[in-house]
């Protein structure tokens, strides 16, 4: 009888609400059930989901835990384009320190939150996570993964997309005066690099460790495949073993009946002889007799 293995999607979910260092070994666990269910194309989907940074979990923990916050951020950004796009200056002003609070006290959230789970959030991690926030209020495909809880790496916003983010500046990293709402936000090239770079090196590390992941999950099958066999030999060994006895038993009771036959032969052989002489002396008697009369 088959597994009744649970939605692909829901698995999605509950291994992206997991802390990093889970993610990898239940990732397998998954991936083997599927197989072992005969469905590749759900062990190969989930196989192919790539392990969250520390800053991504945090992200989608918040996501998990403060939905309704999350939602409302999303909609202060799309106050902050349509007052954009009204040229309503004085709006975006307020909007812009709305949003730099909202953020921060997202971030917080976020920062609070991991903290209880046990996880250490120094102030990179706290920047990294106002960073993705903010990509998220600028670009779709990032707002989505982050409303769904499936962040994988720390998010950055480089792009000449929505014209919102050129008047509404990043949150600040300390509690110095925001800068000047209707002036770009340049993205410093260093940083772009080394972002780049961070998110190209855990890209690497992870794929390694699906690498590692499915190597494991085959050498495991392998073994259990070396183990079955070993056990069918076994099996047929001891079987084998069993029909020789009974080979054995069969031709020791073969031989026995061979020399019972032959010990029949001989004991009919010699009444045949004494039903002989017997018939000989009684015809002699008759002859006897015949005469005497």
């Amino acid at each position: 009888m088959s597994e009744n293995l649970p939605r692909v999607e829901t698995i999605v979910d509950d291994l992206y609400s997991l802390p990093p260092a889970d993610f990898v070994s239940h990732r397998a666990g998954y991936v083997a059930r599927f197989k072992k269910a005969g469905d590749k194309a759900g062990a190969t989907r989930i196989g192919a989901l790539r392990k969250p940074t520390v800053v991504a979990w945090l992200v989608n923990t918040l996501a998990r835990r403060d939905e309704s916050a999350l939602a409302e951020l999303f909609d202060l950004g799309e106050q902050l384009e349509r007052a954009q796009q009204r040229g309503d200056g004085p709006r975006l002003r307020e909007l812009s320190t709305a949003r730099s609070t909202s953020i921060r006290a997202l971030t917080d959230r976020a920062v609070s939150l991991g903290r209880g789970l046990g996880a250490t959030v120094g102030d990179n991690a706290a920047r990294e996570i106002s960073n993705t926030l903010n990509a998220a209020m600028a670009d779709a495909e990032i707002r989505d993964r982050v409303r769904t809880g499936r962040t994988v790496v720390a998010e950055t916003y480089s792009g000449f997309g929505p014209a919102l983010l050129s008047l509404v500046p990043d949150p600040p990293d300390d509690d110095d005066d925001e800068s000047d709402p209707a002036s770009p936000e340049i993205e410093d090239d260093r940083q772009k690099a080394d972002e780049a770079e961070r998110n190209r090196l855990l890209a690497e590390l992870d794929s390694a460790e699906s690498d590692l992941d499915a190597a494991r999950t085959e050498a495991d099958e392998a073994q259990a495949d070396t183990e079955r066999t070993a056990s069918e030999l076994r099996s047929a060994a001891a079987e084998v073993e069993r029909i020789e006895a009974e080979l054995e038993a069969a031709k020791a009771a073969a031989q026995a009946a061979r020399e019972a036959n032959e010990a029949s032969v001989v004991q009919a052989e010699s009444t045949a002889e004494a039903v002989e002489a017997a018939r000989a002396r009684v015809a002699e008697a008759q002859s006897a007799l015949e005469q005497l009369t």
